[in-house]
Order: C-alpha cells, then structure tokens, then sequence
C-alpha cells in the first residue's frame, strides 16, 4: 500500500493558490468568509491543525477553512502549507511510502469509528457484540472524573466501580463525590507504585476490566507499561504527544522531578516534553495483545485481540500511518510545521531521529536544570 493525500483534491490547483478563498471555522461549525491569504493575528505558535494540510481544501470550490481556535494555524500559514504540500505532493508520497512500509496495522483508518472523548459507546459497542458490562475500570490522571473525562458516561452508565488516581486533593474530593463507588488514591502515581495504588485490581490471575484509562501528562507510557502486565482490559485510552509522527517511537521516562517541572508552567500547551508518541504506544500494545483503533486530539484508542469480533467487518489494528495523516492535533509545545517535516518530508529515519532527539534535548537544555530522560527509536 501506498499512503496519498486523501483530501479529494486533485494533483495541481484549479489556479495560483493565493487566490483561493479562506474560511475561519467558528466552535458552532459556522464558518466566515476572511478573504484570500488574509493576515492571521500574532500568535506564539501553531498548535493545532490537521497534520495533512490539503485536508483542509473543500473538494468542489477550493475554499480553505481554518479554525479559529487561540493556538491552532493561522490562515496564512495554513494557505502556504497546502502550498508547498501540493507542489511536493510526489516526494512527500514516496517519503510516506517508505516509511510505512514497517506499519503495525493495515486495516484503513475510520476517523468516525471511536470517539476518543467518550469511551461509552466503543463499551456499548461490545456488550451489543456479546462481550457483557463488566463494570471495572482504572483511571490514571483522573482529574474530578468528570469535566473532560472520556470515562465518565461510562462509569455513570454501568454504574461501575473501580480505582481512579489523582494526585489534586481539590479534585480528589470532587470526583469522590461525582462516583462514590469508585476508590479515590489522592496521591502521585510512578511506575514504582501503581501496582500497590491499585489494591484489589491486581490479582493472579490478571483481572479483566471494561478501561484502563492513563493520561498524566508525563511519564505515561513507563507507567501504562506496569501496568499491562498486571491486568487486563478491553478498551485502552492513552494519552499520545500527536507532535512526533510514526515510525519515531518516543517517549519520556520516569524522573521524579518531571512533574514539578511541567507544572511550573502556565500553560501545559508549553511543554513538548510529556507523554509518548503513536508509535511508541501501538508498538508496546502490541506486545500485549492489542489492537490500534483509533487516533485523534492527543489520545488512542486500542482494544484487545479477544474482542475483535465486535468490529466486523473490520480488521484490527488500523493503520497507524493512515490515522495519523488525517487526524486534527492538538500538539505540546511543538509547532505543526516540525511535525509535518519529519512525517511528509524526512525520507531517512537515520536523519531524522538526530534531529528529534537535538529538537527535545535543545529544549530541556534551554528551560530545565537538566535533562529528562527520555526514549528515542524509528
């Protein structure tokens, strides 16, 4: 298989580029006419956008339609990299094609497949199949178990129980009292302790539950990696830093300074230097027995092997490199522009795994005492 820009668009603009119309995307899906490569306001970076840039061309009258959210890719910006995508697109298709000849995955990506904000219906999904409720879960980074918690519709519709651990007491308290029946442990999570945090979910044989949720915006991966050989779990949401592309398996490694370091920042959007990349997480989930399904924001989805069947006529796992090439990120701390380097650009990871690795190390050298550890591979 061969990956191409699958915009709709065809090989070379109906015209020059700048004189296409611009569209801003308002919150309610509106959208307001800007004009033709019209001047976008000062921002401190680019952070969110599709990582295909042509994506954002409207097959049938060429209008680009960019997001007005605070941090995502100016107009202007976003005008010039379906420029260059589009005047590139036959090297940027064989760099593609090189690099995901190693994929995991081969069936082709659904965007609508999963939600990756609400996990209740992917749980409904399997006891529609014939896999019953089993009403367990665990929530890594819990936050109050509700505002922004894909687990939450779950835990009230299955009435489930389980153990959510976050290390806020203010939020502890909230999420104590939004689900009483699940255990709060209002304490730091490492991968030397989430084992014990967990209690009674830790059994021999593993227990199985409905979702293992990890998302604390650092050392999630060394952490999720504990924690796959203790139990097992039907669905996986993991937080993914969506800034470093497949095949680059990257993630950072415990410290136990880490987290005081990342939330001296005021906005977390700063920090490049947390969780781990798509590949990383498809290739350790793998070696677990599960399946990638799905990709977007800044989580993934994967599901175990035992539970395939609730997916026909689909075949997990997906294709991560599809996945990736259409999704809409919301990146930490790394411009889009880097990112779309060394996805559509970079066709040697020999080269291009220096260049990550000086991007990350650059970075701690240039904000911290010292540097994180961190794992690096292609």
């Amino acid at each position: 298989q061969v990956l191409v820009a699958r915009a709709g668009a065809p090989a070379i603009a109906p015209g020059p580029l700048s004189t296409l119309g611009v569209h801003r995307v308002a919150m309610d899906g509106s959208t307001t006419d800007i004009g033709a490569r019209s001047a976008a306001p000062e921002r401190m970076c680019d952070l969110q956008g599709l990582h295909q840039p042509a994506e954002a061309l409207q097959p049938g009258d060429w209008q680009i339609l960019a997001s007005e959210l605070d941090d995502s890719e100016p107009a202007e910006e976003l005008s010039v990299a379906i420029e260059d995508f589009l005047s590139h697109k036959d090297e940027y298709r064989d760099t593609l094609a090189r690099s995901s000849a190693r994929r995991i995955g081969s069936e082709r990506c659904h965007p609508t497949l999963v939600d990756t904000q609400n996990i209740w219906p992917t749980v409904d999904r399997f006891r529609s199949a014939g896999f019953p409720v089993l009403g367990r879960y665990i929530n890594i980074g819990a936050h109050d178990g509700q505002n922004d918690d894909p687990l939450f519709e779950y835990a009230t519709q299955a009435g489930a129980i389980g153990v959510a651990v976050e290390r806020d007491p203010e939020r502890c308290e909230r999420h104590r009292q939004a689900l009483p029946n699940v255990r709060v442990a209002c304490e730091a999570v490492t991968p030397q302790n989430v084992l014990a945090l967990m209690g009674e979910l830790v059994t021999e044989p593993p227990t199985w539950v409905d979702v293992l949720k990890v998302d604390i915006d650092s050392y999630d991966c060394p952490v999720l990696e504990v924690l796959l050989g203790a139990v097992r779990a039907r669905v996986v949401l993991v937080e993914a830093n969506p800034s470093i592309p497949p095949p680059y398996q990257w993630a950072m490694l415990h410290h136990p300074e880490l987290w005081d370091f990342f939330n001296s920042f005021h906005s977390p959007e700063e920090v490049p230097i947390r969780g781990c990349s798509l590949a990383y997480e498809v290739d350790l989930l793998r070696r677990f027995g599960y399946d990638f399904v799905a990709f977007g924001g800044h989580d993934a989805i994967f599901t175990h092997s035992s539970v395939r069947e609730a997916w026909h006529p689909l075949r997990p796992p997906m294709d991560e490199f599809d996945c990736y090439n259409e999704a809409f990120i919301a990146a930490n701390g790394i411009p889009i522009g880097k990112t779309r380097r060394w996805f559509f650009e970079m066709n040697d990871t020999q080269e291009a795994l220096p260049e990550i690795w000086a991007f990350f190390a650059d970075w701690m050298q240039a904000n911290a005492r010292r540097l994180f550890p961190f794992a690096l591979r292609g």
